[in-house]
This record gives structure tokens, sequence and C-alpha cells, in this order.
């Protein structure tokens, strides 16, 4: 185990560049425009996956040796590269020459994006998200896009494996998610624990990979009129790359300041192009993190009523402050295979496409620790006989499978551009709850459980019609969509007498906390 470590850890500061690392000295300085301080603005070291954003004050702190360069980037702001040549390193950012318009949105007051477009749109490329440092989508768009919202959920089941994510906080359900102008299938989970999005389903946002994604297109306003009831918070269109004109491969990793959550990714874009236009675009990717553990030490457990200073338990709390918890990002590993392709024909007038990917994500989170005074071990299934018991913890364990694939010709027909499609999505998620127990089996309890899963899937068809006369746009189609849930049963053992657990375990809680009435644990448990 010590020789995974150590390993893991000499890759890290390869990919680092551990000569930099050594020389490197603290630089810090303040970005601003003509107006003011700007916050948000990334800088990184050019050539390396160090980087870091200005704060709200547009302050800004980063390692970079004498002689490095640091790239400051910022939506409609020109690109600056500066040479560090001392510990002290203030920036004006000039605002870009080649955009047509500056809109004002939000409460940041700072230019966005550059379209002819009456409500906020964000329109950011690629490298504009990798600045941010983050792994995945859902969290490059929480550093780059205004009222976007996505954290890490610790202790809530399934839910710590997706992260709800919404605009404008108005519900994961309310912000429609489209792949190259097509809906992309919704997750199998609905987020039923007290997560952001409690009650909604959204778009595993974790299953596209940024290494296919050309640009992220995201209307930050309601378009219900438009796109239906899904997008009453926006619209997110993720534009995946044709034509590339070399192989890139990245590699990246990183780990937190308390020496957690090691991370390390690869992803590989490559491409094809034809003679007559075609194109061929192909990514493959893989990504591994491990956990964080951020439980605190509260010292006394208020979920039960004991209290730190309990003649029973309070020695165990003393040697336990932090309640046996396990609270923070899961374990991950991740594959993910995309492709998006595109034959022309009638001279580039139609074109014949096709795109889709699957993803592959198993994860391992932790539920709420089983303290000795809440659930016993008397038949020692998870403690060795004669041994202090101290309770256990869960874990809870998922396997993701998310894919979709579509289809479709576009062409000329009486000056109307018209766009055929079809599109399959799916997801299926499978759970497996390990280290725990079912006191009603006894002794002939089993300590892991397959407690079942959920697929999602659907089929939609489009025919789009749209015609430009100047001043004056015409567009009209017709779309035809089929859902399908299913939810599949788990081990009998994981259920057995599934009501009178949850029950005792509610009576418990109640009768510590003294505010539940027999009604209230009736109403709890129909929530569940």
């Amino acid at each position: 185990m010590s020789k995974f470590l150590n390993t893991k850890w000499l890759m890290f500061l390869f990919f680092l560049g551990a000569p930099a690392l050594v020389t490197a000295q603290q630089v810090t300085g303040v970005v601003k425009d003509d107006s003011g301080a700007l916050p948000g603005v990334s800088v990184v070291v050019k050539g390396t996956s160090s980087g870091t954003t200005t704060d709200f004050d547009g302050k800004y702190s980063i390692n970079a040796s004498s002689g490095a360069v640091l790239v400051f980037s910022y939506v409609g702001y020109e690109t600056q590269e500066n040479t560090v040549s001392g510990n002290k390193m203030n920036v004006i950012m000039q605002s870009g020459v080649a955009l047509d318009a500056v809109v004002l949105t939000g409460n940041r007051s700072k230019p966005r994006t550059i379209l002819d477009s009456p409500v906020p749109i964000d329109n950011i490329g690629l490298d504009e998200m990798r600045s941010t440092g983050q792994p995945t989508i859902d969290k490059m768009l929480t550093y780059k896009v205004p009222s976007f919202n996505s954290t890490t959920q610790a202790v809530s089941d399934a839910t710590a494996h997706f992260d709800p994510a919404d605009l404008r906080g108005l519900g994961p359900s309310r912000t429609l998610v489209l792949v190259n102008g097509k809906r992309k299938n919704q997750s199998a989970l609905v987020y039923i624990n007290d997560t952001p999005g409690k009650g909604e389903v959204g778009v595993d946002l974790k299953s596209i990979p940024a290494a296919a994604i050309e640009r992220i297109e995201v209307l930050r306003d309601g378009a219900s009129a438009q796109y239906g009831s899904d997008a009453i918070a926006g619209v997110i269109n993720m534009v995946l790359k044709k034509n590339v004109e070399y192989t890139t491969v990245n590699v990246n990793s990183g780990v937190t300041t308390e020496g957690d959550g090691f991370n390390f990714g690869v992803d590989l874009n490559t491409g094809l192009t034809g003679e007559n236009g075609g194109y061929l675009n192909i990514t493959a990717g893989y990504y591994e993190q491990e956990k964080t553990n951020r439980p605190g030490s509260p010292g006394s457990d208020a979920l039960i009523g004991v209290e730190a200073n309990d003649p029973t338990w309070g020695a165990w709390l003393a040697d336990n402050p932090d309640l046996g918890m396990n609270v923070g990002q899961p374990e991950l590993q991740k594959i993910d295979l995309f492709f998006n392709a595109g034959i022309p024909f009638k001279n580039d007038s139609g074109e014949f496409y096709s795109f889709g990917g699957f993803t592959s994500r198993q994860g391992t989170s932790f539920a709420l620790y089983r303290a000795p005074y809440w659930v016993g071990d008397p038949y020692n299934l998870l403690h060795e006989a004669g041994s202090d018991y101290n309770g256990f913890q869960p874990t809870f364990e998922t396997d993701v499978m998310d894919n979709n694939l579509t289809a479709g010709v576009k062409w000329k027909l009486f000056n109307f551009d018209v766009d055929f499609s079809g599109t399959y999505g799916r997801n299926r998620i499978d759970y497996d709850v390990n280290n725990t127990l079912n006191p009603d089996l006894g002794a002939s309890s089993p300590t892991e459980f397959a407690v079942g899963g959920y697929t999602f899937s659907n089929t939609l068809a489009n025919l789009d019609f749209s015609r430009n006369l100047g001043q004056l746009n015409i567009a009209f189609g017709a779309e035809i969509k089929q859902e399908n849930f299913s939810a599949r049963a788990g081990d009998a053992a994981s259920y057995f007498n599934l009501l009178g657990m949850v029950m005792h375990n509610l009576s418990l809680v109640c009768s510590h906390l003294m505010q539940c009435a027999p009604i209230d644990i009736i109403m709890v448990f129909m929530e569940i």
C-alpha cells in the first residue's frame, strides 16, 4: 500500500513539474480593468495545470518560478501573458477588440458574452473551461457561469455521485441540457435526500467528457416558450468538436491542501477529415479521484441525542469526537468514449451526421456512522468476538452507465433548412450497500447487500424547419418523445422488515430529541 501511495505522489509531482516546484515563489497581485477590480479572472502558469482565479477584490496568489509565464484570461477581455520577475505582479486587462457587443448581466457587472441577443448568453471555449483547474464539466461551469451551481454532496447516498446542478437556483429539472442542439437524457436518480433539487431529476453532467467539447453555450434566462417546461431556468448546449488539426493528449492531477482527494485524469482527442469535407472526431478518457474527509469534531451526537457528558457513552464520544464519520467527496473511477461524425452530400448543401457516447462510472461514498449506542452487533458480524465494539459506517457504492446516440440528416428544401433526427439516451444505476447489517435477520444477516437500481431511457424524433428572411426568422417543427423508467428490486435481505427498521430508527431519534409525536414518525416515513 505504501509503495502504491509513493507511486501516486511521484506521478503527481511529475505532472505538475517537480523542478518548477523546487524553485517556485509565491506571486501575488491585483487584476483590474478601467472600472476597477476583476473577480473570476483565470491565472495559469503557462505550460502547466497550475492555476487559480482572482477573488471578489481582484486579488490572486499563485506559486510560480522566476522566468515562468503567467496567463491571465477572462471572457470579454484579451488574454495577457506576463513573465514573472518578482513576487508582485499587477495586471490591467483590456476589453477584447474582436467582440461585437458587451452584455452586462447578473450581479457581477462585468462583460460576459458577446452575442446579438437580448438575453444573457455565455459562449465558453474548452480552453476557458480548462483554465478553472476543475476536473469535470459541472465543476467547470460552476467556476465560469454566473448563477450556475454544482457542489459536492456528502453523506447523501447515491446523490453524492451526481452532485445536483442548476441555473439561477431553480432546480436541476428546470435546466435543459443539449448536446449539439439535441436533448440529453436525464439521469435515473431522483434526488430524495436533503440536497439541492430534492424531489427532482437532473442530467448527469459527469457523463460528458470535457475533451470532446469545442464550446459550451449557456442561455441564462427562461426559454420555456421555445424549448418547453424543462427550460424554465435556461439552456446549456454543449457543442462537440468536429475537425481538429492535431491529436491532443491531456494529463492532469491534483490533491487537496490536506493531502487527501488525490485525482488523476488522462484524455485523448483525435479526428479524421475526408476529402469531401466529412469528419470523424473521437474522444477517450479516464479519470479517478480519492475520497476527502472533513467530518469536524462536534463531540456530541445531536441526531440521536447523546451529549458529550453522557454517563454511558461519554468516553466513546471523547475518543471519537468526529462520531466516526467520513464526510466529503466520494471515491470515483470513470471512463468515457465519445464520437462526432458527419458526411456532406448535394455539394455540401446537405449532411448526414451522428454523435454519441458511453460513460461508465463506479464510486464509493459513506452513509451515517452507526455508533454503538445506535445499532448494535450482538452476533459479531462486523467486529471480532471479545473486542470492543465501536460501531460501523456503511459504504454506498454505485455503478453508473450512461449512453446516448443521435443520427440525422440536414438538407435544403424550398430554401428552408431542414433537420430530421432520432435520439436515444439511457442512464442506468445499480447500488450496493456494504459494511452493514440487517438487525432483524439476526446472526444470518449478510454484511453486503445488492439493493437494486434504476434505469431511465428516452427516445426522440425531431423534424425542424427554419429560414432566415433578413430581419425575420421563421422556425417550426415537431418532436415525438417516449420515456421509460424501471426500478429493480435488490436482495430480499436488504429490505426484510423494512418498515420495522425505519420505524425503529425514527422512534429512537424522536425519543432522544423528545420532539416527535407518533404522527410525526408516520409523516417522516411517508416522506422517505
